[in-house]
């Protein structure tokens, strides 16, 4: 339970005070709302909205009107009104291929801008990734403008409100067939956040997994040190979890292993019991000479004693295992296993029968599906002509823990480190490891190189140089789209107000979020430079082990005259000084050591070297070599025919990516913006409009623009583009020609009034370009536009929550 008719409002401070507006005092609080009645030299005439009582002036009647100078207002949005939004063109970078699709960087409050992409992408989004501000009460987040603390007996019910209200617009964009939401947290709103998750996303499988993201801890008085937060996963459709080569708990590397396991036959447990599976218990005939499988037999019923089996002449039957006075099953129907037995994926194990040990192990069919697809590769035939099987090389996976626990998600060294050697000393708290973000992500877009990814929590632009990473390892072409407001943080804004400064100003934008960390990381990181030329220093881990050669290592043993080492112990206390072997390994005659076991080997006596050479072929493992002669011409002879007989070591380590590499990617960076409701239902806002319908068609090659001074065209084609508008209908024959033969579009928009001209139109634009352009959309705008933004948000968020209450129900 929350009060979620907690209003939210948004101030524009670049809006020209029109009439009709709401309106605050810039120097008055937010929640004092007026509505402006007419504007008079330089006056405006306000009146409170909706009737509402003045809260100062209990005795001046709402429909009283009060006067202000127009520059002292500030315009304000109040959630839930129709909004035209636009975007402005701030900056961009481009340093992928020409025809590759554009990431974006949405300079914006991110509830408006949700509205704007549930026009653009509903229903078509992969993966939400975001970090929403935590609530903990640090003032690290606004709502009305004001920071939230932990003062605010409202706190909880105004982060449940801010929540709902957005995650109800995402729900919109996730594509309802396979998509996931990721949503990171702390111990302060985990629990509330789950139970809205669930309200919000009923028939959704929601879990929830832990990330050690400090292993040293944040100590707290009286307090556990806490070393965790949270990630909640919610399943939309059919998403599945892509498993790699981590199971993300352990530094385990499973790709680098081939071995196969096979499951064992017997079912135990609770589900395993007979009367559940009364079609799995039968007995398997083994041979009495070598105790290889014979036959398989029938399912037995119920009441009837396996005494009345008799087992084929020269076998014993095996029955499922008993504990406890319960009877428990086998894995798997009788006609399922033959047809296993048959493809070589049934065996016996080690057979103990004193003991009455008879273990069976099979293929299951996940396994079996790997084969087809490689990932498993087929050696041959055993002995009981079952498969010999290994993974192929890289491709043994490894289910995710519910825990994840990894050096690499430790958000000092991966987060606030990465970030610092990028930006240098810019300020921003708490920035997520890059590797926990790009797994996250991964784990649900591995097989999906196309998948577009949102975050509108965005921050310091994390996700984007997760996904980057993760599309330059893979060859992937994820797009993504970032949204960020651009406020300054509470100590930021006392400094800068204590200088004079308004939000708004320049020198006030230029010190927030979006325009000092999330622009020029993002920027950054896809050149591989800062704007004064340097270039970025360090390395990107991808994630991936390569092997890599590695000299081995030779020490001269100069000090000592080999031929003084004539007894054990003279010989013992040279190995003392060694690392990596024990004493005990010097026995005699001992001139040399080379061990199975260990990594280090000595020569003693340089006359045995052929025999040391001898005894060191093959033994690859060892790295470090001792040679006892105070002669350097002989040491080097020696390492030479060494590194000449073993070669250099071959270790697996993690392959690195410079940083200085940068990312062949593209970048476009807008400011959301609002029309004017007149300006557009007059089709004068092609101009401002143009950013979205290059959007809407999937920012696919460089954004078309019209240029200053250049007046709307009956018919916008431009070159290399995969949209057309259509701004004249009388120009449609003029369309038809200029598509006969084109491939390559995704949109085409028609401005008209006419729905049923539109109808014959689409039809006829379709007859001549859908053959060679599948999947083609054709879009009535401005109608399009104006229909989607007239609808009031807050009656699709009362419907939203009413279907969630009702499938709940």
């Amino acid at each position: 339970m929350f009060e979620d008719h907690l209003p939210e409002l948004l101030p524009l401070y670049g809006a020209k005070p029109r009439k009709g507006d709401l309106v605050c005092r810039r120097q008055g609080a937010l929640k004092d709302v007026w509505q402006i009645k007419s504007i008079q030299a330089g006056i405006a005439i306000c009146v409170k909205p909706n009737n509402e009582a003045h809260p100062s002036e209990p005795t001046r009647t709402a429909a009283e009107p009060v006067q202000f100078a127009v520059d002292e207002l500030l315009v304000v949005r109040e959630f839930g009104e129709p909004i035209f939004p636009a975007l402005v063109p701030m900056d961009a970078v481009a340093n992928g291929p020409v025809d590759a699709p554009w990431h974006t960087l949405i300079e914006a409050d991110n509830y408006h801008a949700l509205q704007l992409l549930d026009y653009l992408y509903a229903g078509q989004v992969d993966c939400i990734y975001i970090d929403p501000p935590y609530n903990t009460g640090a003032r690290d987040w606004k709502y009305n403008n004001d920071y939230v603390d932990g003062n605010d007996g409202w706190r909880h019910s105004k982060w449940l409100a801010f929540m709902e209200r957005r995650l109800l617009i995402a729900k919109r964009l996730l594509n309802p067939v396979a998509s996931v939401l990721i949503v990171t947290i702390d111990e302060k709103e985990v629990l509330h956040l789950g139970i809205l998750l669930e309200q919000i996303f009923p028939g959704c499988k929601v879990q929830k997994t832990t990330i050690v993201i400090n292993p040293k801890g944040t100590a707290r008085y009286n307090e556990f040190s806490r070393v965790e937060e949270y990630a909640y996963f919610v399943f939309i459709g059919d998403v599945k979890i892509c498993p790699f080569g981590s199971d993300l708990l352990t530094s385990r590397d499973y790709s680098s292993e081939t071995h196969v396991r096979w499951r064992g036959l017997a079912r135990t447990g609770r589900k395993g019991l007979r009367s559940n599976n009364p079609g799995s218990w039968y007995p398997i005939f083994l041979r009495t000479s070598n105790y290889t499988i014979h036959s398989i037999g029938d399912p037995l019923p119920e009441g009837v004693s396996e005494d009345t089996v008799i087992a084929p002449e020269g076998t014993i039957a095996v029955w499922p295992p008993s504990k406890s006075g319960k009877q428990y099953s086998w894995g798997t129907i009788p006609a399922t296993l033959r047809q296993i037995w048959q493809n070589g994926g049934f065996k016996t194990g080690i057979v103990k029968p004193d003991k009455k040990q008879f273990p069976f192990y099979y293929i299951s069919s996940g396994l079996f599906q790997k084969i087809e697809s490689g990932q498993i590769c087929v050696l041959g035939r055993g002995e009981q002509n079952e498969l010999l099987l290994q993974y192929t090389e890289g491709q043994k996976q490894a289910m995710p823990r519910a825990v994840w626990n990894r050096v690499e998600y430790d958000a000092g060294s991966h987060g606030t480190g990465v970030l610092q050697t990028i930006l240098g000393d810019a300020s921003f708290p708490f920035p997520k490891s890059i590797y926990a973000v790009r797994d996250s992500i991964r784990l649900f877009t591995e097989k999906k190189k196309d998948a577009l990814i949102l975050d509108f929590f965005a921050g310091s632009g994390t996700t984007l140089n997760a996904v980057n990473l993760l599309n330059a390892v893979d060859g992937g072409q994820r797009r993504c789209i970032l949204v960020t407001n651009n406020e300054v943080s509470a100590e930021e804004s006392a400094s800068l107000s204590a200088r004079g400064l308004q939000p708004g100003s320049d020198a006030w934008e230029a010190q927030g979020i979006c325009r000092s960390v999330t622009w020029p990381r993002s920027k950054y990181t896809i050149l591989g430079q800062r704007d004064d030329g340097s270039v970025l220093t360090g390395d990107y881990l991808t994630g991936k082990t390569v092997e890599r050669e590695k000299a081995r290592h030779f020490t001269q043993i100069g000090f000592v005259d080999p031929a003084q080492l004539d007894t054990l112990p003279k010989k013992k206390q040279v190995v003392a000084l060694i690392d990596g072997l024990p004493q005990t390994l010097v026995r005699e005659p001992c001139p040399f050591i080379v061990s199975d076991a260990h990594t280090a080997s000595v020569l003693f006596d340089p006359t045995a070297f052929e025999a040391w050479l001898e005894a060191l072929d093959g033994q690859e493992h060892i790295t470090d070599f001792y040679i006892v002669t105070p002669i350097k011409r002989v040491f080097d002879q020696m390492k030479a025919q060494v590194m000449e007989l073993l070669g250099p070591i071959l270790a697996a380590e993690e392959e690195k990516r410079p940083m200085s590499a940068g990312f062949a990617a593209n970048l476009a960076y807008f400011k959301l913006d609002f029309l004017e409701h007149a300006r557009v239902s007059l089709r004068r806002a092609f101009r401002e409009i143009l950013p979205l319908l290059w959007l809407k068609a999937g920012a696919v090659g460089p954004r078309p623009e019209l240029k200053p001074g250049e007046p709307e065209p009956a018919l916008f084609a431009p070159e290399g583009s995969n949209f057309v508008v259509l701004l004249d209908e009388t120009r449609m024959g003029r369309l038809l020609k200029s598509l006969d033969g084109r491939a390559g579009l995704a949109q085409v928009f028609i401005v008209t009034d006419a729905d049923e001209s539109f109808k014959t139109m689409a039809q006829d634009v379709r007859e001549v370009a859908a053959k060679a352009n599948p999947g083609l959309q054709v879009v009535q705008l401005y109608r399009d536009y104006l229909l989607n933004f007239m609808i009031n948000k807050n009656q699709d968020r009362a419907a939203d929550r009413g279907n969630a209450q009702g499938a709940r129900a």
